[in-house]
């Protein structure tokens, strides 16, 4: 199965959270090689192979990311249910600088600091 180059670098965004809980000591290094290779992808470059293969490397990461991307690859296809049902969502923030995305799943939760640019997230543009 092919992955979309985007989604793959959404989904490099979106593990930063979660890195200490699937890697304790590993998450900080890399948390650093992530960051460097998103830099990269802003300046233009084609890192989302290069991004798939550290998130392979480590079994939780590996586990993490193929959920993930194949949670994107169903949602490309989804239809909703007929009725009138309502989405529930979570407000989705990110670094100005595009390396890192947190999702406010409680209303109440602070939202944190970018850990590569020590920046406050700002909301996504919806």
């Amino acid at each position: 199965m092919t992955f979309e180059p985007d989604d793959i670098l959404e989904g490099g965004r979106s593990i930063r959270p979660f890195l200490p809980e699937l890697l304790g000591n590993d998450a900080v290094q890399v948390d650093k090689q992530l960051a460097e290779l998103l830099a990269q992808a802003k300046a233009g470059q084609e890192v989302d192979k290069q991004i798939l293969e550290i998130l392979k490397s480590q079994p939780d990461t590996r586990n993490w990311i193929a959920e993930f991307l194949s949670e994107k690859q169903v949602s490309k296809g989804f239809e909703p249910l007929p009725g009138k049902g309502q989405a529930i969502s979570a407000q989705k923030y990110i670094c100005p600088q595009g390396d890192y995305v947190w999702y406010r799943r409680i209303v109440g939760a602070t939202i944190p600091i970018c850990p590569t640019h020590g920046v406050v997230l700002i909301p996504a543009a919806q």
